[in-house]
């Protein structure tokens, strides 16, 4: 069986030291001036379009300086991809939209669940997306986490993403199609997103099923299966349910929201989406359990086969053990026992039983 890590399957990071602590940042001070990570503005309208990219290290100031100068005419992506902390959140309170501690608490920890909240001036939503599709590369941990969190605060021209600074990026294609960002409300760009979290899902559950053929492969070619790994993606898949679950009831506070100024077509494709996601999602449950129990049936068989072959043994040495036992008594009274082929016949009646008892069970696909 191999040793499967679950750190990456961790559900709650270091909530013992939160205990009785409110959810205000404010009391924490901090004179850092240089951040460590990545922040990029995108801001664009029909006529315009200017990506600002500040790479590692990031200077607060200069990032303070552009944050002021934020145009209502203009439409911003603003990509975070970094875990905030005080001077971020900070930043976006004062310039940008202000949020309150619930939400920023929220921003700075990367355990919360997939939900959709509204505070009026702006609406806060948490996604969860892979981190990897090849779940070969998981198995032999070669990323640091399954799940990344998405974080997004959306208001009337501003979408901000908050993510954890793992390679890879939500926006990588927008960047490639200047002509679609300048085309396409703000709106439009919330629905991407999450459009494209789901279609992430699909690609990482595809990965899983192709993994769950070659285990049957191997289950009914070899007779066995790793049950440590079973285990494991019945860890994911449930994981992968509750998240759907609740972007289900995310998409569908999203399609009644003030908010949302989409075509309704668009938000019924993406609940299409979410349900077909868990409609597999529970397939693949019903899968994984099939070939948990048609593992225990090959091993009770194979236990079964193993204990016939010695039910079979055993029956075959009955009569010489028992032929042994009678001559063994030593009564004064046993001509054979004075017999000069005494010994030699008792060898062959032993021998010659045991030889018939074999061919009766080899005729009868015993042995």
């Amino acid at each position: 069986m191999k040793k499967i890590s679950t750190k990456a399957l961790k559900l709650l990071y270091k909530r013992k030291n939160k205990i009785g602590k409110l959810p205000s940042f404010t009391i924490q001070e901090s004179s850092e001036n240089i951040l460590k990570g990545k922040i990029e503005i995108i801001k664009f309208n029909e006529n315009d379009y200017q990506q600002i990219l500040f790479n590692e290290p990031i200077i607060i100031e200069k990032l303070r300086e552009e944050i002021k100068t934020i145009d209502k005419n203009y439409k911003y992506i603003i990509n975070i991809d970094m875990i905030p902390n005080y001077e971020i959140i900070d930043l976006i309170k004062k310039h940008i939209i202000n949020i309150d501690d619930f939400i920023a608490e929220d921003l700075m920890n990367t355990d919360q669940r997939v939900k959709y909240e509204s505070r009026g001036n702006f609406v806060f939503i948490v996604l969860k997306t892979p981190v990897e599709y090849d779940f070969s590369k998981i198995i032999k941990k070669e990323v640091p986490k399954i799940y990344e969190q998405i974080s997004i605060i959306f208001s009337q021209n501003i979408i901000i993403v908050f993510q954890e600074g793992i390679e890879g990026d939500q926006l990588d294609k927008l960047r490639k199609n200047i002509s679609f960002l300048k085309n396409n409300s703000i709106e439009f760009f919330l629905y991407y997103i999450i459009d494209l979290t789901v279609d992430k899902y699909l690609a990482f559950i595809e990965e899983l099923e192709d993994y769950l053929k070659e285990l049957e492969k191997k289950l009914f070619n070899e007779s066995n299966l790793d049950t440590g790994m079973i285990y494991y993606i019945r860890i994911n898949l449930g994981i992968i349910k509750r998240d759907f679950i609740n972007l289900l009831e995310v998409v569908k506070t999203l399609k009644f929201s003030a908010f949302n100024k989409l075509p309704e077509f668009q938000i019924d494709d993406l609940l299409d989406h979410i349900y077909k996601t868990v409609e597999i999602v529970n397939d693949l449950n019903q899968f994984v359990s099939f070939l948990f129990e048609t593992y225990l049936s090959v091993l009770n068989t194979k236990f079964n086969e193993s204990m016939k072959i010695l039910t079979v043994i055993n029956t075959m040495f009955v009569p010489p053990i028992f032929i042994a036992g009678i001559y063994g008594m030593n009564f004064e009274n046993m001509p054979e026992l004075k017999w000069k082929y005494g010994y030699f016949f008792a060898l062959f009646i032993m021998f010659s039983i045991m030889f018939f008892l074999f061919i009766y069970f080899k005729k009868k696909k015993y042995l």
